[in-house]
């Protein structure tokens, strides 16, 4: 008779372990009752020498089952598998595809679209941790997923903190906790772990997958993390060329040492890097592009809000300046050096909720793009609508409210009434309340 298959839980029974890292173990396995492939994580046999192990694995099960998200895989089920040693289990998604290092396209210099399609999707789905206050301070190559349908799914968040007094943080665990080439400088000097911390590690991996060559390496623990602590890498745009500026330049500002001076936010980091995506389609890993799973994502649509107004003007105008060759039409002409860098400048200060700032660079921008090209600049109707973002940021709807107004008449006679950019800037105004 052959071996008879490991089952937890009374239904889960394990096939094969596809996985492991400094908590535990990952196995391939199948749910008995419900009859579906599962993937179950079973917990260091080390870790019950902490009395407390148990309670806080659970408690922490818990709070991630509460994350939901298309980046993530589902969490199903959390228990303890009783026996002479116990060891607490957690029952999620079986998720297929290939991790990041083992790309069959790794170690080359990937498209600059294809980084940042991979970039925005592991920021949305840090910006739902982290609005959960949950970090994952173990973010890295392997621990992102890229499934056939060129989805990605960002994985094992076992090393999670939750910055809530009540719940003890998975801090002892008798090894080092993250992996030192990919590991914040604040992580390595103890200090507190914040959402940048997860957007420095993040900034690692785009840097990576850019160049095809790790940022920090060291034959060392000891020499990786002096390095990340005191070695700035090489700009990036000396590495690719081919780069566009926001993008360099938001790379490098993750990688700051300091996490003051990196992005404020995930949802800053995505809506920098979703205006460069393109299709994962010519990785080799990509094989079912046409998968109804991806066609449900494409049919979808978000509703237009001032995140995103950037782009109701013109897809590709948010960042027409960074190529001063015409995007839209014959009637966009080129912006001077000094307006392209002080756009970006805005930008930059927008992205940082520096609106004030930001919004002076912006009316500066549109009164003389206006004055050099008429009323019917694309890249000054560009900044006025920006100027009115920062307007509403401020507090101050009414002058929005009548900027976006003079906006809509603009764009009207410029792309006609019935463009699908006047008529989602229309129900963009018809949101706006003025008390």
């Amino acid at each position: 008779m052959g071996r008879q298959p490991q089952v937890v839980g009374g239904r889960y029974e394990l096939t094969g372990q596809i996985g492991a890292g400094g908590m535990g173990q990952v196995f391939a396995g199948y749910d008995r009752h419900l009859e579906r492939p599962i993937a179950v994580k079973l917990t260091r046999a080390d870790l019950d020498a902490d009395p407390q192990w148990t309670q806080r694995f659970i408690r922490e099960a818990r709070l991630m089952a509460r994350l939901v998200h298309p980046g993530l895989p589902a969490i199903h089920d959390a228990g303890v598998e009783p026996g002479p040693q116990e060891r607490p289990y957690l029952v999620m998604d079986f998720v297929q595809g290939v991790t990041l290092d083992h790309l069959a396209e790794f170690r080359s210099e990937l498209p600059v679209g294809v980084v940042a399609s991979i970039g925005a999707q592991v920021a949305a789905v840090l910006a739902a941790a982290h609005r959960q206050l949950i970090y994952h301070r173990d973010l890295k190559p392997s621990n992102v997923m890229l499934c056939p349908d060129g989805t990605v799914k960002v994985l094992d968040f076992g090393l999670a903190v939750l910055l809530d007094t009540d719940v003890s943080r998975l801090t002892s665990t008798g090894n080092t906790l993250g992996t030192p080439a990919y590991m914040a400088p604040e992580q390595i000097n103890g200090d507190p772990v914040v959402a940048q911390t997860d957007l420095y590690s993040l900034g690692l991996v785009l840097y990576e997958l850019l160049t095809g060559t790790q940022v920090i390496t060291g034959s060392t623990h000891f020499l990786v993390w002096r390095k990340q602590i005191e070695m700035m890498p090489a700009e990036i745009s000396s590495r690719r060329p081919d780069m566009p500026r926001d993008f360099a330049a938001l790379v490098m500002d993750m990688l700051a040492k300091d996490p003051r001076q990196r992005p404020r936010d995930a949802d800053a980091v995505h809506r920098t890097l979703v205006r460069h995506v393109s299709a994962l389609d010519e990785l080799a890993d990509v094989r079912e592009p046409n998968s109804p799973s991806r066609m449900y994502a494409q049919a979808t649509v978000s509703e237009p809000g001032y995140r995103t107004a950037a782009t109701l003007i013109a897809p590709s105008m948010d960042y027409a300046f960074v190529d001063t060759r015409p995007r839209v039409g014959p009637m966009v002409r080129a912006v001077p050096d000094s307006g392209l860098e002080r756009l970006q400048i805005a930008d930059r200060h927008f992205d940082s909720g520096e609106f004030e700032t930001a919004g002076e660079l912006y009316r500066e921008l549109a009164d003389e793009l206006s004055e050099a090209n008429g009323p019917y600049d694309e890249q000054a109707m560009y900044c006025h609508q920006r100027l009115a973002i920062c307007q509403l940021r401020l507090g101050n709807p009414k002058a929005a409210l009548n900027r976006l107004k003079r906006l809509h008449q603009q764009m009207s006679v410029r792309f006609g009434a019935r463009d699908v950019r006047v008529v989602e800037l229309a129900t963009q105004i018809d949101g706006i309340r003025v008390r």
